[in-house]
């Protein structure tokens, strides 16, 4: 083996067409392409990663009908020591919902915060958790990892339009959009549905629960 260099694995074909997407704000920035595609989208603006999201969004029957689903989440998570050891956790969730026949297949969707991101996380980088994703599934057969985070580290422009240097802007949409559908991919014969879920407005003795810390954090550092 000495003197042979290690290949990468081959990246994963598209999701297929029909596929439930469910994330975050990065997520919905795509959604009107995706729906046009033929993909359900559902997403919340500044969602972390959460067994109870998963499961709450992955076990409805849009999700369960859906032949493969997509995860866009991550990007509003610290990615710290803590999130890559709930990463098993997550993907326990996500394995115990897999239900369709046959059953669905993951794509992951690399979470990516710029260099140029100046909201409340800048702190904290997503490096070993993408490396923990992968890691994890180099070990699963039903999970692929997409990533988002080699292109839109080598276009920083991407991000330029948008306040807090998060959100892509078109070209990222568009690199987005052909990394989860091809870059073939035809027009569905009817858009999916776009659903985009809100905080419930938390009652003033009410302590916010950590997300919605974390959303308000976020919010208020890309104003």
């Amino acid at each position: 083996m000495s003197g042979e260099q290690l290949q990468a694995p081959p990246a994963p074909d598209p999701a297929p067409v029909g596929s439930f997407v469910l994330g975050d704000s990065i997520s919905l920035t795509v959604a009107p392409t995706l729906s046009r595609l033929g993909y359900p989208v559902t997403g919340r603006v500044g969602q972390t990663i959460t067994s109870d999201f998963l499961h709450q969004h992955l076990a409805s029957s849009t999700a369960q009908e859906a032949p493969a689903w997509v995860i866009v989440l991550g990007t509003n998570n610290r990615g710290d020591d803590a999130d890559i050891a709930r990463l098993e956790e997550w993907l326990s969730t996500i394995k115990g919902l897999r239900s369709g026949r046959p059953r669905q297949h993951v794509y992951w969707v690399t979470p990516h915060r710029p260099d140029q991101y100046n909201g409340g996380l800048r702190d904290h980088d997503l490096d070993a958790f993408n490396d923990a994703l992968r890691a994890a599934a180099a070990e699963r057969r039903w999970l692929h990892v997409l990533d988002f985070t080699t292109p839109a580290s080598e276009n920083p422009e991407w991000f330029a339009q948008d306040g807090g240097r998060l959100h892509p802007g078109e070209e990222g949409q568009a690199a987005l959009a052909a990394l989860i559908a091809g870059t073939d991919a035809p027009l569905a014969y009817q858009p999916r549905a776009i659903t985009e879920l809100t905080w419930p407005t938390p009652e003033p003795s009410l302590e916010l629960t950590e997300e919605q810390e974390v959303y308000q954090d976020l919010e208020f550092s890309n104003e």
